[in-house]
Formats: structure tokens, C-alpha cells, sequence
């Protein structure tokens, strides 16, 4: 469902179609954190710990994507 979003706001022309890549890796970084930071608190972190853990998935995120430009 993000990427669907993306491309209609694209449509739509909330930002340039040009730009988005850009917006992709930013709104996904961003679920990356999100989803970490939710998962950690669901698991009975403490919000402090969710943090850190939010923090510690989004540059995994990008890692992956590092990797997949590195192997192509």
C-alpha cells in the first residue's frame, strides 16, 4: 500500500515523478523506524529501548539497499 500511495501522489502531482526514488527511500526508511519502534513497544519495551531499536532498523534498511546496488 505505501508504494501504491507514492506513485498515485506522483499522479496526482505532489511531487515530481522525477523525484520518486527520493520519496520512496525516505517514506520507507521512515516505516522502517516506525514498524521497529512498534514492534519493539508490542514486545513490552520500554519506550527508550523502542527507540533504539526503531533507530537500529532503519539503517538496516538501508544496508539492504547498499547491498542490492553493490551486487548489481
Amino acid at each position: 500500500m505505501p508504494t501504491l500511495a507514492l506513485l498515485l501522489g506522483a499522479a496526482w502531482g505532489w511531487w515530481p515523478s522525477r523525484a520518486i526514488e527520493d520519496v520512496a527511500f525516505a517514506v520507507n526508511v521512515g516505516l522502517l523506524f516506525a514498524w521497529g519502534l512498534l514492534a519493539a513497544r508490542a514486545g513490552g519495551r520500554t519506550w527508550g529501548s523502542s527507540l533504539k531499536i526503531g533507530a537500529a532498523d532503519a539503517p538496516l534498511g538501508l544496508a539492504v539497499v547498499v547491498a542490492n546496488a553493490v551486487i548489481k
